[in-house]
């Protein structure tokens, strides 16, 4: 028997998909021990670029965890819940392959991406929290409707040539030209511009639609490790009767530990928003309705939770 490495699984993201939930579900497990901080980011906002060795680039990460714990506990591991990192892939991939040398676990959340960019919006805009916190999310967004929001960002999108098939002003898709982007070379070339140009470091106040573009979020992460590293979940199902326990004997099956039931399945960091202005709610589902259709064949499932995981009744 060998310690396990430090640390042994990363939930990826999305943000405001349930990952604050499904990181404390995890570290309810005897056998899990808690990083120092639930969001590490040790490859994103706290990376240090003054360090250049690998050795000395890995030893400052590990300090976010208990890492001489684990070396002393050899059925134990840990884990990180960064949800910056499955957009940030540019930056987070070759920092994660060179830190981070052995094969990892992965978890990505997912969640209805109307809802999800409501909730990142409601997020950001409020008035609460600590200055800290306040400071974090950005200010961005400030003062700016949700309709302002979508329109800027749909508008950035659009100077990266990465929505090629959306009228943004009539809210109207043209089907053949999706069906002939997605996926493409073309598409991959706006997406990285996209992210060199429009993630930053300083601010939670980007990313309201790209968060929810999963199959785009996901190719990059699919080309540089292998499938059965990865797990999927979506929120609604962790929602449903019996989501929980069923969510977490998967998951757990994944981390290779025995099952362990979950004490408090309340949902974690969650929060009350006014409901989405038909308009709007509308135009975005429109806009999501065939990225949510083609994410089954991306992360190659048949699996009738995946084939149409939010329907809409597009108008």
């Amino acid at each position: 028997m060998v310690s396990r490495p430090t640390p042994s699984y990363i939930i990826l993201g999305a943000q405001k998909a349930g990952t604050t939930s499904l990181y404390h579900y995890i570290n309810e497990h005897p056998w899990v021990i808690k990083a120092r901080r639930r969001e590490t980011h040790c490859l994103d906002w706290r990376w240090d670029e003054k360090i250049k060795t690998k050795s000395k680039q890995l030893e400052y990460c590990q300090r976010f965890f208990f890492t001489d714990h684990v070396k002393n506990r050899v059925s134990c591991q840990t884990g990180d819940s960064s949800p910056s990192y499955l957009l940030d892939s540019r930056r987070v991939i070759p920092r994660l392959k060179r830190v981070f040398d052995w094969k990892m676990k992965f978890f990505v959340m997912m969640r209805d991406p109307v809802r999800r960019a409501t909730s990142h919006y409601s997020m950001v805009t409020s008035t609460d929290g600590t200055p800290a916190q306040q400071k974090t999310r950005g200010l961005e967004w400030r003062n700016k409707s949700l309709w302002d929001v979508v329109q800027m960002e749909m508008k950035k999108m659009n100077e990266c040539s990465l929505i090629p098939y959306w009228n943004i002003e009539d809210g109207i898709i043209d089907q053949d030209c999706f069906d002939q982007f997605f996926g493409s070379q073309q598409e991959d070339e706006a997406w990285n511009r996209y992210l060199e140009r429009y993630v930053p470091l300083n601010t939670g106040s980007y990313g309201l639609l790209t968060r929810g573009m999963y199959a785009v979020q996901l190719r990059p992460w699919f080309r540089s490790f292998d499938r059965d590293q990865f797990m999927f979940l979506r929120l609604e199902s962790m929602k449903s009767k019996n989501g929980v326990p069923n969510a977490m004997e998967r998951v757990f099956s994944h981390l290779d530990l025995p099952y362990h039931p979950i004490c408090d399945e309340s949902a974690k960091n969650s929060r009350e928003y006014e409901s989405t202005d038909t308009k709007i709610h509308d135009y975005l589902q429109r806009f999501f309705e065939p990225h949510n259709r083609g994410l089954a064949s991306v992360i190659q499932t048949k699996s009738e939770e995946w084939i149409d995981p939010w329907p809409y009744q597009v108008v």
